[in-house]
């Protein structure tokens, strides 16, 4: 574990537990996010109500990780109980006047400063890939179901994923097979792949990342792949029924605290379920049916490629007191902008990696979403390494 401060305010809770000895992952550190249970460690969630609160066990997934030979060196920061994107408490190392993102933003800060060389964090609409995006690193949302939700602390457990924070694809994706149980390729001489590159359709890009996602189309069909421009309809729809299916089923899980106990959670956590507490049963089931048509329209979309392209964030990311941001021309809350694009993801359980947008001047940079289909995660793992490499080809080309 790295002896210096943490100055960016990553960890709740700084220790070292060492790997086995022997393993893929040996000699690599990380941090994990406080919601997900190491046995001894804090497990609070972010929630002030919970900040005693020592895991009795450890979670399957980071068994895996220490069996593999990886160091754990803390307990990472996070919106309380998932309900945000900001991680106001913690510091962005790359850009201090910008959010850092959430709600695994403390899994961000502590490999973007250098603690830990990978985070594990959870995504439930995005929040492994926000704060990748907000700091300039790479993430990974696999498939729903392919890495075990046991002991984590669950935000809406159809959506909740075990994600992973790195500071390079390489040891993102050697991390991911760990966790997904499966064998690492060392080959990615892949031939041309059909990628979709999403429209924008709904004008939801700033103006400045559509312009740099068009000159990514470009680029890569200069590298020998094929390129179709795909609509998304209805992200807005979606988005919004992710929202209304998150905090109901959040409500699920704080149903049993008193009044006093509810307040304590937090602010972001108290107005979410008390929002939910006014939604009507057929706003549950309306948002419940767009997600169900969201996931076969997404399929329907990816059957013919081998994977999507879009931006990780609309929008450049937020300074630090933000409360809004301009979405489509109107202002809306921040936690809209930044979860427009990513939480469809989650309602579809399809596997995402996020990788930084080489063209983009801004530090950090906005990021790139590579979806493919549902199972598909060491396909995307391969995909993601030859789409890095063509860009980085093509980016140092025009230099």
């Amino acid at each position: 574990m790295t002896s210096e401060e943490d100055c960016w305010n990553a960890f709740v809770e700084r220790t070292h537990i060492n790997g086995a000895d022997n393993g893929v992952l040996a000699g690599l550190n990380f941090a994990v996010k406080d919601n997900i249970s190491i046995e001894g460690r804090a497990f609070s969630a972010g929630h002030p109500l919970l900040a005693t609160r020592r895991a009795a066990s450890t979670a399957p997934c980071i068994e895996l990780l220490l069996d593999a030979g990886a160091s754990c060196v803390g307990m990472t920061q996070t919106d309380a109980g998932g309900f945000g994107v900001s991680t106001p408490q913690t510091f962005n190392p790359k850009a201090p006047n910008l959010i850092v993102g959430g709600s695994s933003g403390g899994s961000a800060a502590a490999v973007a400063a250098g603690y830990c060389d990978f985070a594990v964090g959870t995504d439930t609409g995005g929040s492994v890939r926000m704060p990748a995006a907000c700091t300039g690193l790479v993430s990974f949302k696999p498939t729903y179901g392919r890495v075990s939700n046991e002991g984590v602390w669950p935000l809406a457990p159809q959506l909740d994923h075990v994600g992973l924070i790195a500071g390079d694809l390489k040891t993102l994706v050697c991390v991911g097979h760990v966790l997904l149980g499966s064998v690492e390729k060392t080959d990615c001489a892949l031939t041309g792949l059909r990628i979709g590159v999403e429209k924008n359709q709904s004008h939801l890009f700033e103006e400045k990342i559509e312009m740099e996602l068009d000159k990514i189309a470009n680029w890569l069909r200069d590298a020998g792949h094929e390129i179709d421009r795909i609509s998304i309809p209805g992200r807005k729809q979606i988005a919004e029924a992710h929202g209304v299916i998150v905090l109901s089923e959040a409500l699920k899980i704080y149903s049993n605290l008193s009044d006093t106990e509810r307040g304590q959670l937090g602010r972001a956590a108290v107005k979410g379920l008390d929002y939910a507490e006014n939604l009507s049963i057929e706003a549950v089931e309306a948002a419940w049916g767009w997600a169900r048509a969201a996931e076969k329209k997404v399929q329907n979309i990816l059957e013919p490629i081998d994977l999507l392209i879009s931006p990780t964030l609309p929008i450049a990311p937020p300074q630090k007191e933000a409360n809004r941001a301009t979405l489509s021309g109107e202002e809306v809350p921040v936690v809209v902008a930044m979860t427009v694009l990513t939480c469809m993801a989650n309602i579809t359980g399809t596997p995402v990696i996020s990788l930084p947008n080489p063209i983009s001047a801004a530090t950090p940079a906005t990021n790139l979403q590579l979806m493919s289909a549902h199972g598909s995660d060491e396909n995307l793992f391969q995909q993601a390494l030859r789409i890095q490499r063509d860009l980085e080809v093509a980016a140092k080309n025009q230099t």
